[in-house]
């Protein structure tokens, strides 16, 4: 061969390894990047949220899911399951991370014999150190409210929850309601509102309310006050005059060691979500999911990307 020939020859073989390195052909070659994991993931432990078995709280917790996401945290939203007792209990066991709860309804499942206020700040003060007890932080409430409501149908003579007394009204109620005192017991309390009513039926909390309450099948149920349904269908809901009900503003509670693995940046983040979060969401959330029958993986989807969170 001429020195040419194999000038020629020795410069195809150079550029054909180049090529070779360049597409990949080389076995010590870094691995592309598959853009599985967001280039400002945050390590640390898995931050398991669940929500109780009704709308609201589901889409509560996707939205608290979805947004922690968002921000890099690792995440897993559980599919809703159970209600306050279950939740408290999956803190408790290592099995949630974080719940999204009412500060009245955790004091009733806390401490069932303490008196209940209306007063966010005291209910706070009061299950700060039960939460703490159990390993779990209360984190800042929301200005958002989905409290207790005593409903009747529109053309109802009454007006206050003490006006029932004497109605012979048949009452409906989850089976939660007739354990606590903020609400059957507290309703049938001779040194409290004192009403017995005609009968009573166990229903499952949420638009199965309204359908027995419209259909003349019960007088009164206990439902919450973001229910889309009351008043799209005229419901009145009456005043707790004596306040049997307690505050129950959206509050986060985490397990403490998850909280600390993260520091004042989860803190932060939280807090600051909780704070835009209003008892018109709430409406809003359930009507979409009530009434019109959206997912609230969706609903919740939908409302960050409209307050540009994610």
């Amino acid at each position: 061969m001429s020195m040419k020939k194999f000038l020629r020859t020795a410069a195809v073989l150079l550029a054909l390894g180049l090529l070779a390195s360049a597409c990949g052909g080389d076995d010590d070659a870094a691995p592309a990047d598959d853009g599985d994991a967001p280039a400002d993931s945050i390590d640390g432990p898995t931050i398991k949220v669940r929500g109780q078995d009704f709308s609201e709280s589901a889409t509560l917790a996707q939205v608290y899911g979805q947004y922690l996401e968002a921000k890099g945290y690792p995440v897993e939203i559980l599919t809703q399951a159970g209600f306050r007792t279950e939740a408290i209990d999956g803190l408790k066991n290592g099995d949630l991370d974080l719940i999204i709860d009412y500060a009245g309804g955790s004091q009733t499942e806390l401490l069932p014999d303490t008196e209940a206020s209306q007063n966010i700040d005291e209910v706070i003060t009061a299950i700060t150190p039960a939460y703490e007890e159990i390993g779990a932080t209360v984190l800042e409430y929301s200005p958002a409210i989905d409290g207790d409501a005593f409903v009747v149908r529109g053309d109802s003579e009454a007006e206050t929850i003490s006006d029932v007394a004497g109605l012979n009204y048949r009452f409906g109620a989850s089976s939660q309601c007739f354990e606590r005192p903020q609400c059957y017991l507290g309703y049938t309390d001779p040194t409290a509102y004192g009403i017995t009513f005609a009968d009573t039926t166990t229903l499952e909390f949420g638009p199965l309310l309204g359908e027995n309450l419209a259909n003349d099948q019960v007088d009164a149920v206990v439902w919450n006050t973001t229910a889309p349904e009351i008043s799209a269908n005229n419901f009145k809901i009456l005043t707790d005059d004596l306040g049997l009900h307690p505050a129950q503003n959206v509050v986060p509670v985490i397990v403490t060691e998850t909280l600390d693995a993260y520091g004042d940046e989860l803190l932060a983040d939280l807090n600051a979500l909780s704070e835009m979060i209003t008892t018109e969401d709430l409406v809003a959330w359930n009507t979409s999911t009530d009434i019109d029958k959206e997912e609230s993986d969706d609903v919740a989807t939908e409302w960050l990307t409209s307050k540009g969170l994610i």
